[in-house]
């Protein structure tokens, strides 16, 4: 982080000036900051710190309603904040940017009794058909899956003598003798 120059009193005091027009009492904090996100950077980018910055913000009377004056960590994080998109913009974005690359849907002409007359010159409204569908894939290139199938299930296998003796030792060991049945 670059060492900024810090400014006297008199030079907060002139963007302090600057800020005051911009603020309206009762303006929500972060909302400001996002809106005025712009010359914020070209600030904090030239000459002045985030620490100056939040100064003439607390002396602008730019601050939240505990009326904290603004430290350059609080300032930074806050304008952090303030660029995070809002809830759900980017969904919504999302939707208008996919259907801005849709193409358009084409106008048939109208037929009338005289004819074809194009759209522009028809009378009635015309009729808007999608385009049509692009060549389907071939035969040869559609995918192909194999048939499914279902594998009938083998009875569990019985155990031996041996491995039943085996299986009522262990359960002994693990959690002891039975108790008589009544």
């Amino acid at each position: 982080m670059s060492l900024k120059r810090k400014p006297t009193d008199a030079e907060i005091e002139t963007l302090a000036a600057t800020f005051r027009p911009l603020w309206r009492p009762g303006d929500v904090v972060r909302p400001w900051l996002r809106q005025h996100r712009d010359m914020l950077l070209d600030l904090v980018h030239g000459e002045w710190s985030w620490a100056a910055v939040g100064a003439a913000l607390s002396k602008a009377g730019i601050t939240y309603r505990t009326g904290t004056p603004w430290t350059a960590k609080a300032l930074r994080s806050e304008f952090s904040r303030a660029q995070t998109p809002l809830k759900g913009y980017r969904r919504r974005v999302g939707r208008s940017e996919a259907a801005a690359s849709e193409p358009p849907p084409v106008k048939a002409p109208v037929t009338t009794g005289a004819g074809v007359v194009p759209p522009a010159a028809a009378a009635t409204p015309s009729v808007i058909l999608p385009l049509p569908p692009g060549p389907g894939p071939s035969a040869a290139s559609a995918p192909r899956f194999k048939p499914a199938s279902l594998r009938v299930q083998d009875p569990p296998p019985v155990p031996s003598e041996a491995e039943r003796v085996e299986i009522e030792r262990n359960r002994r060991l693990t959690f002891g003798p039975s108790e008589p049945k009544e």
